[in-house]
């Protein structure tokens, strides 16, 4: 698993982020969906065709984050809360999408029947009888957002319908199954929209946004205290999914986003006048050389003009002579 899809497994994980996300998006910043009602719950689905003979392979396909939501008394469930994280592009999601939720609601399917069976409950009739899922049976539904953790443009099909073919009559497409993703994405959305969100959602949303464009990110942190003081993991969010190699120190548990992408500038621009100085010194070495001269005048003429000590100076002549 690559550091982008663990990092962000692990923020979008946390309760409040995730509760922030649904309220953000399916709530418009109502608070209906409060931390404490979320129970994790497994990932890894085991998906079988039903009908299948005992020749057929089960095949096992794992979601990024699901979790259960539960009414507001905090006891009994009321429906299931997918996220899958991109950080790439994906152009057949509303197909890989389809097959979570689908997946998540055969399981259900599948665990309704084995408590009837265990109970002895045979159903009512045949065809209660076969399926294992009785009349009065209800299922959870299932909502999963998918959230892009890139600053590309989503240019990808949303739809199921976007991925059938323009010359598809209307009157037979009508009865084509269609799934629709539920998608996040920074630059699909305006600042205004992402303020939505009131956990730092916002502010690694908005960082992801404008992180192309360094005019447009210097007024984002400038006398910004969002990204003044924020938990470690949400900085090292920012820096994995916008590949902007920032210091984060060793042990501190709050991070100023602006003074550690200021440092990286700062370590930039000494790394550069290093550099510099360093090519300075390989041609000056080149020319006492084409002249014939001796080490011990290399090393006295680079620790003059370089205010080096001897020490550097023989150091830097033994390797490059």
């Amino acid at each position: 698993m690559g550091s982008k899809d663990s990092v962000t497994k692990v923020y979008i994980g946390q309760a409040d982020r995730f509760a922030d996300l649904f309220n953000g998006y399916c709530f418009h910043g109502k608070k209906k969906v409060l931390p404490e009602n979320l129970r994790d719950m497994d990932t890894a689905s085991i998906v079988l065709p039903y009908g299948a003979d005992s020749t057929a392979l089960p095949e096992q396909k794992a979601r990024d984050v699901l979790k259960m939501l539960l009414k507001t008394d905090g006891k009994a469930a009321y429906c299931i809360l997918g996220v899958e994280n991109q950080s790439e592009i994906h152009t057949a999601m509303p197909v890989r999408n389809m097959l979570y939720d689908a997946m998540t609601l055969t399981e259900q399917v599948a665990l309704t029947a084995r408590s009837h069976k265990a109970a002895g409950d045979s159903g009512t009739d045949k065809a209660e009888f076969l399926s294992g899922f009785h009349r009065h049976d209800r299922l959870l539904p299932v909502i999963t957002i998918v959230v892009h953790w890139g600053a590309e443009t989503w240019n990808a099909p949303l739809s199921l319908r976007e991925m059938y073919p323009d010359c598809m009559d209307e009157d037979l497409l009508k009865y084509a199954a269609d799934y629709h993703i539920n998608l996040v994405s920074p630059t699909l959305m305006s600042d205004n929209e992402l303020d939505i969100f009131e956990s730092d959602l916002r502010a690694v949303m908005k960082f992801l946004k404008h992180s192309n464009s360094k005019e447009e990110l210097t007024n984002l942190l400038k006398d910004n205290a969002e990204f003044e003081d924020m938990e470690r993991l949400t900085a090292q969010t920012i820096s994995i999914c916008s590949n902007v190699d920032f210091n984060i120190p060793v042990g501190e548990e709050r991070i100023n986003l602006c003074k550690a992408i200021e440092d990286m500038k700062e370590d930039a621009r000494n790394e550069g006048r290093k550099e510099e100085r360093n090519n300075g010194m390989l041609k000056s070495l080149s020319i006492i050389k084409n002249l014939s001269s001796s080490k011990d005048i290399a090393i006295h003429e680079l620790s003059e003009a370089y205010s080096l000590s001897s020490e550097e100076a023989m150091a830097f002549v033994n390797n490059h002579w």
